[in-house]
């Protein structure tokens, strides 16, 4: 027990000094904005407003990723380094074994929330659907899978990838260690960055699980244990990227 305690208090004590970073300071040091991606993870209905796993806490990381959204935009972040990578799942999807059903294809809850929607409509942005947490190998719109298109990046030198949005200890840990183990593998001068700010998990309490036969997953706990695991594996975690330009 007293071991464990020491882990969690280096755990806390981590994401308490987490760093800052401002756009300004990222894409200089991405060496330029056409080198920064801007992952944009199941920003969804269904996980933001309506359905199952709807939840008003991961709800609340929307203005921030507007925010920033907006900040890259018209900082010169070209559209196609806008990648939404989004739960598009089929009616019988494997994935609902261990989920309720959600995000089915066509359904409200597949839909980027309303305050991303204008971004879906830049020049160039691309769009993957999945039907699994990762998007590592889910299809845009012309046929591209998502590892073939890090690939191209990757041979094209330097780039930065920020991923931002849901959940935590979910899609975005999958996706952004899916990023940086490729990265690795193909031995590419690639940064993940993922914000604290800017992600969120969902929470249910010990006692509503047990009350609803669910698993109980503590939100701020695992918050800090995924971010803290990214972060030893080699990806870059902050605590915010700060619109304001330098």
């Amino acid at each position: 027990m007293h071991s464990r305690d020491a882990f969690l208090h280096v755990v806390d004590r981590e994401m308490a000094n987490l760093p800052s970073e401002t756009v300004a300071q990222m894409v200089e040091r991405a060496g330029g904005m056409d080198r920064v991606y801007l992952l944009l993870v199941d920003i969804l209905n269904g996980f933001c407003k309506e359905g199952p796993l709807a939840s008003d806490r991961v709800g609340g990381m929307v203005e921030p990723v507007t925010r920033l959204a907006q900040s890259l935009v018209e900082a010169g972040l070209p559209g196609s380094h806008l990648l939404f990578l989004q739960d598009d799942h089929l009616p019988d999807a494997k994935e609902f074994s261990a989920f309720p059903p959600h995000c089915i294809r066509g359904s409200a809850e597949a839909e980027t929330v309303d305050r991303l929607q204008p971004f879906l409509n830049i020049s160039g942005v691309r769009l993957f659907r999945k039907n699994a947490t990762s998007a590592l190998f889910s299809q845009d719109e012309q046929g591209v899978q998502l590892f073939q298109l890090l690939d191209d990046v990757f041979e094209r030198g330097p780039a930065t990838f920020l991923v931002v949005g849901d959940c935590t200890d979910l899609c975005i840990y999958q996706n952004a260690m899916g990023i940086r183990l490729l990265a690795n593998e193909r031995n590419a001068d690639v940064r993940v960055v993922v914000s604290k700010e800017h992600t969120r998990t969902y929470h249910t309490p010990v006692e509503v699980a047990e009350e609803q036969g669910i698993p109980a997953h503590d939100g701020d706990l695992l918050e800090s244990i995924f971010l803290y695991h990214m972060k030893i594996n080699g990806i870059e975690v902050v605590a915010t990227i700060e619109g304001e330009q330098g």
